[in-house]
């Protein structure tokens, strides 16, 4: 067992990414551990909340990623390493020229966001917007590396992520949410930093022309980009709706619950993000690709097992252990958030796969459902447990959207592409 554990190519890359995935998830979650004991529930609930809103508002970035990853997948089966740079490249200065735009409307429209976020000063918006240029970018080029197979570089881009992030825990106390915000910011411009290295150095100086099929990519931008889409609203929409919502203080607990949430989701995301690029690989090398995903939901489930049990027997622990003892009063919201988190992220395990063979038949169901989702809580939360428990409902469904056809046979066409 331990041989073929050592000699499997999922297993050794899936550990690389496990271990950026860990590293950028320890100081991730240490950033808001101790801003939440160096500042109020309320100033906490800013910073988390506005955190939140960047991570939707970046969800084409992470659209962009995925078919970056899904072109440098097919780009690195055919071993061609200059188009790789290319792609790269083209990667880079496109997604900067986009964010570029939304920065300057977003210092623009910074009085707006701050009255939506009940806020009384604009300097935390302008930060974060600043900050959102640079994220967008990063998410973009992650994708590159992904599908390239280059996972030490991608772990080495969340774990520097996380790291650099801490600069804003002592600016936090002088500054309040700007304080916060910065090292948000600060950690975004190493990243991006780090990957243009990772470009140069493992693509080389040589860029070749890219020959795409332009057939294959207005399919892979639609469907894949609703998908992603649909996956990254649901996992960040609703601290941001609740700050708008509910007093200061109710939406502090709030964050501090959707953080425990979030923890699981970060631990489960290094295997989304290794079961692609394999999947597309599996199939092109002739190999059945139903293995890959047996393993990869067995090991996301008992993550997400080991978790429920842990909220459920002790859910105050839990959430004063990672948010600080004045969050204790988000204990009885915590395993039904918990219990979401883990059918969204097994949704995401599976919606991983079928994007690695071009089966996008969840598409639609999941989208659908995501908007009744997002109505339902947007218009309909009398309370914080009714607002979670929405939010259960809906990632269940999710769920089960995905598990459709899952043992559709899957056929193998010239360039790796796979039809459903």
């Amino acid at each position: 067992m331990i041989a073929r554990l050592r000699n499997s190519e999922l297993a050794r890359h899936g550990a690389i990414v496990l271990g950026g995935v860990v590293v950028g998830s320890v100081f991730n979650y240490l950033f808001y551990v101790l801003i939440s004991r160096r500042t109020s529930v309320e100033t906490y609930g800013v910073v988390t909340s506005l955190i939140s809103a960047l991570l939707v508002l970046a969800a084409p970035a992470t659209v962009v990623q995925l078919i970056t990853a899904r072109l440098a997948a097919d780009l690195e089966a055919r071993g061609d390493i200059a188009a790789l740079r290319k792609l790269a490249d083209g990667t880079t200065i496109w997604t900067s020229a986009v964010a570029a735009i939304f920065v300057v409307a977003g210092i623009l429209a910074r009085g707006a966001i701050a009255a939506f976020f009940n806020l009384t000063s604009t300097g935390p918006v302008v930060i974060a917007a600043i900050a959102f240029g640079f994220l967008a970018v990063v998410i973009a080029q992650r994708g590159v590396l992904q599908g390239a197979h280059r996972f030490g570089d991608y772990s080495a881009s969340l774990a520097i992520d996380g790291v650099v992030k801490l600069v804003g825990v002592p600016l936090v106390t002088a500054l309040g949410a700007s304080g916060g915000l910065i090292g948000v910011g600060a950690s975004q411009m190493a990243a991006f930093v780090y990957a243009q290295y990772a470009f140069r150095t493992r693509f080389g100086p040589n860029r070749a022309r890219l020959a795409l099929d332009r057939k294959l990519i207005a399919r892979v931008v639609s469907h894949v980009g609703l998908g992603q889409i649909t996956f990254t609203v649901l996992t960040f929409y609703d601290v941001p709706l609740i700050k708008h919502e509910f007093d200061a203080h109710s939406a502090g607990l709030y964050a501090a619950a959707s953080l425990v949430g979030r923890a699981l989701v970060a631990v489960l995301s290094f295997v989304p993000i290794i079961v692609m690029p394999k999947a597309t690989s599996r199939v092109a090398a002739g190999q059945s690709p139903l293995p890959l995903l047996g393993g990869a939901l067995g090991l996301a489930g008992a993550i997400v097992v080991v978790a429920l049990l842990a909220g459920g027997l002790a859910p105050r622990t839990v959430v004063t252990l990672l948010a600080g003892h004045a969050f204790a009063a988000a204990a009885p919201i915590v395993l039904p958030y918990l219990i979401a988190s883990g059918a969204l992220s097994l949704a995401n395990v599976v919606a991983a796969y079928k994007m690695g063979l071009h089966r996008y038949d969840f598409v639609i169901p999941a989208l659908t459902v995501a908007v009744i989702e997002v109505g339902v809580f947007a218009s309909w939360h009398p309370t914080l447990a009714a607002a979670v428990t929405v939010l259960l409902a809906g990632h269940i469904a999710i769920l089960c959207t995905t598990l459709f056809r899952l043992n559709a046979p899957v056929n193998v066409v010239v360039g790796g592409v796979v039809e459903a």
